[in-house]
This record gives C-alpha cells, sequence and structure tokens, in this order.
C-alpha cells in the first residue's frame, strides 16, 4: 500500500525531531539507529551521498571498513516511499543530513543479501554493528567530476602499492634464492627463472598456443595445482572428474597470469624449468581460495612439451 503525501511529511518531522546526538531514532518501518553527531544541510533527493562506514561484529572483529583508503562510497539518495517500504540503512539515509553519523545493527543477512551464502563460521540471525557517516553530497554533475577524480585517484594509489609490493617480493624472492642456493636469472618485472633442461627450436611466441606440464606452489608454502596426476595425489589436491595431462593454453594473450605469459616467451619446446613470480604477475591483492592468499609469490615448477604451430 502506498503511503499518501501526509504520511511521508508526518514521518519526516517525526524523526527530525527525535533525531537528536546519543538519542534512538526508530524509522516508520520500526528500523533503530543512534545519532552520533549531527549535520546540518538537507540533501534533496536525487543527490549522491558519500558515505563512509565500518562494520563490526559481536565480537568487536572489523568486517568491512571504508575508511583506510580516504574513498567514501557513493550512495543515491532515492525516493522516501521506496526507501520506507525497504526498511533498514535505505530508510535512515533518506533522513539523514550532509555531515550525520549515526550507529545501527544489521542482520548479517541484510549485508551479504538472502539471495548469497553466508561465509564459513557465519551464524545466521547474527547482527553486525555499522557506523555510518554522510561526508559529503553533491549533484549528478558534481559527481560526474568527483567520480573521475576518484578514479584517478584509486588507480595512483593501486600503482604505489604494486610497486611497493613488488618490491617486498623481489626482497622475499631473492632471500628464498640465496638461502636455497639457486642461481636464477632475472627479468626486469621481478620474475626470476631457472632452465633446468634446455629445449630446441625458436621460442614461444605471443599468440601461439603451447602444451603445458606444471605444478605450483606458493614460496614456502604447500602446493595448489599440478597438471601431473602423480603430483595432485601425493599433495592431496588429485580431482577424480579432472583429465590430467599437459595443460594446452594461448601465451602472450592475457589468457594466463602475466608471469607465465612472460616465462613461456623465454621457452622453447623441451624446456623444463622453474618459475618465480611476484604477487603482481600472478594474482595480485586477489585471494584464490585458502591455498593462495592474497599476494601470494607463486612458484611453478614446468615442460613445455610442445609448441602447436598452426
Amino acid at each position: 500500500m502506498k503511503k499518501s503525501g501526509i504520511a511521508v511529511v508526518l514521518a519526516m518531522l517525526l524523526l527530525a525531531s527525535c533525531g537528536e546526538q546519543g538519542k534512538e531514532v526508530v524509522t516508520e518501518s520500526g528500523f533503530k539507529y543512534t545519532v552520533l553527531a549531527k549535520g546540518t544541510e538537507e540533501i534533496p533527493p536525487g543527490d549522491m551521498v558519500m558515505v563512509s562506514f565500518v562494520a563490526k561484529d559481536a565480537n568487536d572483529s572489523v568486517w568491512m571498513d571504508s575508511r583506510p583508503d580516504g574513498m567514501p562510497r557513493p550512495a543515491r539518495k532515492v525516493d522516501s516511499i521506496w526507501t520506507m517500504n525497504q526498511g533498514g540503512l535505505e530508510e535512515a539515509l533518506f533522513y539523514m543530513k550532509n555531515g550525520d553519523s549515526i550507529t545501527c545493527q544489521v542482520p548479517v543477512e541484510k549485508v551479504y543479501g538472502s539471495n548469497r551464502p553466508l561465509p564459513a563460521g557465519v551464524e545466521a540471525g547474527s547482527m553486525l554493528t555499522i557506523d555510518l557517516k554522510i561526508e559529503d553530497a553533491m549533484n549528478e554533475e558534481e559527481f560526474g567530476v568527483y567520480r573521475q577524480e576518484m578514479v584517478a585517484k584509486q588507480r595512483e594509489m593501486a600503482a604505489e602499492k604494486a610497486e611497493e609490493q613488488l618490491a617486498t617480493d623481489i626482497e622475499l624472492i631473492d632471500a628464498y634464492l640465496t638461502e636455497n642456493n639457486i642461481d636464477a636469472q632475472k627479468t626486469e618485472s621481478g620474475l626470476r627463472y631457472v632452465i633446468t633442461q634446455e629445449g630446441s627450436g625458436d621460442n614461444i611466441q605471443s599468440g601461439q598456443k603451447a602444451k603445458i606440464d606444471y605444478s605450483g606452489y606458493v614460496l614456502n608454502g604447500g602446493y595448489f595445482d599440478s597438471s601431473n596426476e602423480e603430483i595432485a595425489k601425493e599433495h592431496s589436491l588429485y580431482n577424480a572428474a579432472r583429465t590430467y595431462g599437459p595443460y594446452e593454453t594461448v601465451i602472450g594473450q592475457r589468457a594466463v597470469i602475466a608471469g607465465w605469459d612472460e616465462a613461456f616467451q623465454l621457452m622453447n619446446e623441451g624446456t623444463k624449468g622453474t618459475l618465480y613470480i611476484p604477487s603482481g604477475l600472478a594474482y595480485g591483492p586477489q585471494a584464490r581460495g585458502a591455498q593462495i592468499p592474497a599476494n601470494s609469490i607463486l612458484v611453478f615448477d614446468v615442460e613445455v612439451v610442445e609448441i602447436i604451430k598452426e
């Protein structure tokens, strides 16, 4: 049932009157939040609000935090009827002013969405405490300029972090090589590789297909994959549904991680070796399951079984 204009106005007046600092506010849908700090500037519907937030569980463990990168997240202030039908944070955001800060509790299912499975160890029905602040508000034109600036800043920060991580990775790889008396060849990208068996013929060219035997493990860590059935079984990676054998892929076309694209163009058919790949040439800050944490340095024992010359 749609709410009348009078009901909307009354609800807004009610919230405005009870939204004092330190006071608990109960919205028309029954959502509760406490005002931590009061802003003064009204935000017109349709404007973009820039929101910073931190979410913690009952043990005070941080689940999400927008603050470290200094970039509040954008959200649009939409129609009041829609927000009141939705309830929760959406409704609270509608009534907040620029500079308002609140704290509230939200069911974990609301945060993750009803159609997504909860992460392991997360109990259904548990609550997250969310502290939320509107840092700024802007119209469509202002937001367009801000978004361009934000994208440029994100790229700059990502490049700086990647550079710092590469330096750390190279230091760790070189220390590992020295400790284990391994004489490796080096490239400017940070890739380190050892040729244990020379091949013959021309090196793999960008765009060519090749069949590769490989076994991968994390530097100073465990194996996570192998095309060799015996090695897969030895390291508890065996999958009966998988067909084992040389992996066929295109080299130099981003079909594989950057470390592979670079390394295999230095090899010809029959080459065997070991690759030491900095995280930025592998999966970077993205974890690939429990076996490959974020910023993992990967090591691959490889053999170029065949170069497919079409």
